[in-house]
């Protein structure tokens, strides 16, 4: 557990997101191992009624993060993650317990690795990511597994690395194809569409797409875990439009991202981020004032929202913008935004 007693410190916020660590990752899944847990002072053993109390409180978490997130919120997660769920694994767990109780801890791990995503927080959303891997793999939880690579590479489009996370996609996929998860591979199937969007590959990336749209098709009569993604239309939009936008191919974009926005009314992040997507396509297509206005709307929306990703999307729009900054329009929009047009950067 070397890695998260270190993030337990406050110097978490500055451990660096390692990009050349993405492959290690998945091959450290393939061969690691926690260790063995040890008996407790006091003889007792950890039991399905513990397993329910993580559960309980993963579902409390992930409903205040998924709505507002913030440095409160991220800070109770992580001092539950360290103070009471971590110390679970080292203590005698029940044997028909040990396989849930770690694939609990791992899904906690992974929400509180969003949240420092989330914050911009890189380093420390990736380490914390990378531990729930080791987790999950230590109970033979491949279906969580596949999950968490996609978390996985999902931050690293995020941050710009499309090689890397090209990479983690296609195990992402495989993990999840062998492990019989259809809600998984529908996520894997798109973001692996997305990397291969970033990096140009219009082929590789429409196949995916229609890989997506299979695998989508196969979730409607699957149980799912409490863990599993529960796709609907609109998730599927927001991917969907994203690859078609990096392609180019404004109209297709459109068509996708604007249900996105019109039907996430309480959901203010996806909200923030289907504006960034559309404000991005209307520049494309010349339509500056339909951009800026997409801009102002995630400038009211971030004022209710704690994110780092929120302020990232609107950089993105502006560096769009950038070049048309001699407008009235785009000249007020960043006046409004208070970003200066000379140091946004894609």
């Amino acid at each position: 557990m070397t890695i998260l007693q270190n993030l337990a410190e406050p110097s978490a916020e500055r451990v660096a997101y390692r990009p050349e660590d993405l492959a290690a990752t998945v091959l450290d899944w393939l061969t690691s191992a926690v260790g063995q847990a040890v008996v407790s002072a006091d003889g007792s053993r950890v039991s399905s009624s513990d397993v329910e109390l993580v559960r309980t409180m993963i579902s409390a978490i992930d409903t205040i993060e998924r709505r507002a997130g913030g440095a409160e919120c991220r800070a109770t997660a992580r001092r539950y993650l360290h103070d009471v769920a971590l110390p679970m694994l080292q203590r005698e767990i029940q044997a028909d317990t040990r396989s849930d109780l770690f694939s609990a801890v791992a899904e906690l791990c992974e929400i509180v690795g969003w949240m420092y995503y989330d914050a911009g927080q890189h380093g420390a959303g990736q380490a914390y990511f990378t531990q729930a891997l080791r987790l999950a793999h230590e109970v033979g939880d491949h279906a969580l597994s596949a999950y968490l690579m996609t978390s996985i590479t999902h931050q690293a489009l995020h941050v710009g690395q499309a090689g890397a996370a090209l990479r983690v996609a296609k195990a992402a996929r495989n993990v999840a194809e062998s492990a019989g998860s259809p809600q998984v591979l529908v996520e894997a199937d798109l973001l692996l569409a997305r990397s291969h969007a970033q990096a140009g590959a219009v082929g590789e990336a429409t196949t995916a797409l229609r890989w997506a749209e299979q695998s989508y098709e196969q979730i409607q009569s699957a149980e799912t875990r409490t863990w599993e993604p529960q796709w609907d239309e609109i998730m599927f939009a927001s991917h969907a439009g994203t690859c078609w936008n990096d392609l180019g191919n404004t109209q297709e974009a459109r068509r996708h991202l604007t249900q996105v926005w019109e039907r996430s009314g309480d959901r203010p992040r996806r909200r923030i981020y289907s504006a960034a997507e559309l404000g991005i396509a209307a520049t494309r297509e010349g339509e500056l004032e339909l951009a800026c206005h997409y801009g102002t709307e995630i400038i009211s929306l971030s004022d209710n929202v704690d994110s780092n990703r929120a302020q990232r999307h609107l950089e993105r729009l502006a560096a769009k913008l950038k070049p048309f900054k001699a407008t009235h329009v785009v000249r007020s929009f960043f006046d409004q935004s208070g970003l200066n047009p000379e140091s946004v950067a894609k």
